[in-house]
């Protein structure tokens, strides 16, 4: 005697029905996290190297400057940021910006490190690091105390 195929086919119909909700949710989730991971904006406006890590409390920092290196100093005086370039003062970010193509002249190779005053505008911030990378700057670094950390 024969066995009857209805059965076997409404085992393979609830098969099938069973799985398509699986197959759905597994699409709207793929089509969730397509769009979600592609609407970031990438983090290259201000880009700088933070792979130092913390400083120990047991390492000591070096007391004198390796050469060639340039230091920029922003504070903030009244109501003025006042920018100070190796020591020499600064208050029209004119003639920084002259200083600075002098120095991208000699060579642009040279590490700069911006110390920012916390009372500093971030738009004053950004304005200086602007002119470094105007004239070419290839490592542009901001300088952290440990107090900070």
């Amino acid at each position: 005697m024969r066995i009857p195929t209805s059965r076997q086919r409404a085992s393979q119909v609830d098969m099938q029905t069973a799985m398509t909700p699986l197959i759905d949710v597994v699409f709207q989730l793929l089509i969730f996290f397509i769009c979600a991971s592609t609407g970031h904006m990438k983090e290259l406006l201000l880009t700088t190297d933070f792979t130092a890590g913390a400083i120990s409390a047991t390492e000591k920092e070096p007391a004198e400057k390796p050469l060639g290196e340039v230091s920029i100093r922003l504070t903030r005086v009244e109501t003025e940021t006042v920018t100070f370039l190796e020591g020499q003062e600064f208050r029209e970010m004119d003639g920084l910006d002259a200083k600075l193509k002098d120095l991208a002249r000699a060579s642009t190779e040279i590490p700069v490190n911006l110390d920012v005053a916390a009372e500093v505008p971030l738009g004053d911030v950004i304005h200086v690091y602007d002119m470094c990378r105007a004239v070419r700057f290839q490592s542009i670094n901001f300088v952290v105390s440990k107090s900070q950390l």
